[in-house]
């Protein structure tokens, strides 16, 4: 898998259950930017990696800001001040960095052996079709964490945060791109890993991420407690993308057609005909979503892996 995140919290855990989970080989981490900067990114990346003794794995430099031309958008407020919740790693004096184009030459490297999982902003993934050593489509698949059907955004009312933070990218990937899934808020939001799973696993993992759960997941927690009175927990978002892969089974997609609003009231407003018999735009792709899965099987799994156990398959 080549990975494009930009940890803060969720994208920290689903960094955790890749690299731990047996069944993954994580290839490279593009960072880009949203729920921190850039340059945040790169440094949680890198801290990650050194606690999991994989720190050879090649950190490349991705978008570090939208195509709109806007400005970047962060959400320190949810992920804490250094997108650790309440962690500050340590910064090492200097970190290895790889320039954009070796992403190229991993997908060459890899083929259609290669699953490319998109957890932050479209930007990195947009600029993927359209550079002019472009060959993204010779990778197996593509897995985007973004996007709300039927379901309220978590930016604004319409709008996912991926999707929002730069709506001309996502017009771009949904237009250029093949073999896309998407997993959209309907999924993530209720993939919500609670407070007592959060002991559990700080007390009784055998991961070498264990001491540092709590820390990360504890401010997180609170933050979305003050967004959603009760909810005992928070949703791991960007997880559901990896535990969808190893476990598809346990996943209920459709394919359509998925359409991006750029502006106005509506920006990043992602649509779909979801009619039995869509209308259908000639020469658009068609893409996946992801509408529906077993929460109570994501908890079980995602306990399992944090454990280093693999014992619910599909």
């Amino acid at each position: 898998m080549l990975i494009i995140a930009d940890p803060g919290v969720d994208d920290a855990f689903a960094l955790m259950y890749a690299l731990h989970h047996p069944e993954i080989e994580v290839v490279g981490v593009i960072n880009g930017y949203g729920n921190v900067s850039q340059q945040h990114s790169v440094r949680n990346t890198w801290y990650l990696l050194k606690l999991a003794g994989q720190d050879e794995i090649p950190i490349i430099l991705g978008a570090s800001k939208p195509l709109t031309g806007d400005p970047p958008e962060y959400f320190y407020d949810i992920h804490g001040k250094d997108g650790l919740g309440s962690l500050s790693p340590d910064t090492p004096g200097h970190i290895t960095v790889y320039p954009f184009s070796k992403a190229y030459e991993l997908i060459a490297r890899h083929g259609a052996e290669l699953t490319i999982v998109n957890l932050s902003r479209l930007t990195t993934l947009a600029l993927m079709y359209l550079h002019q050593e472009s060959n993204i489509n010779l990778v197996k698949e593509i897995l985007v964490m973004g996007g709300a059907f039927h379901v309220p955004g978590n930016v604004t009312h319409l709008a996912e945060a991926n999707i929002y933070g730069d709506p001309l990218a996502a017009k771009i990937v949904t237009t250029h791109g093949t073999n896309l899934t998407f997993i959209p808020l309907n999924v993530s939001n209720r993939a919500i890993i609670t407070n007592d799973i959060v002991s559990h696993l700080s007390k009784n993992s055998a991961s070498p991420f264990a001491k540092i759960i709590h820390p990360i997941m504890s401010h997180y927690s609170t933050q979305y407690e003050k967004m959603i009175p009760n909810i005992n927990g928070a949703p791991l978002h960007d997880v559901t993308l990896f535990s969808y892969l190893l476990n598809p089974g346990r996943y209920h997609d459709i394919k359509r057609q998925i359409f991006v609003v750029e502006t106005g009231h509506s920006k990043g407003l992602t649509h779909a005909d979801f009619r039995p018999v869509p209308n259908v735009k000639k020469e658009y792709p068609e893409h996946t979503i992801i509408i529906e899965f077993d929460p109570e099987f994501f908890l079980k799994d995602f306990i399992e892996v944090m454990n280093n156990t693999l014992t619910y398959r599909a």
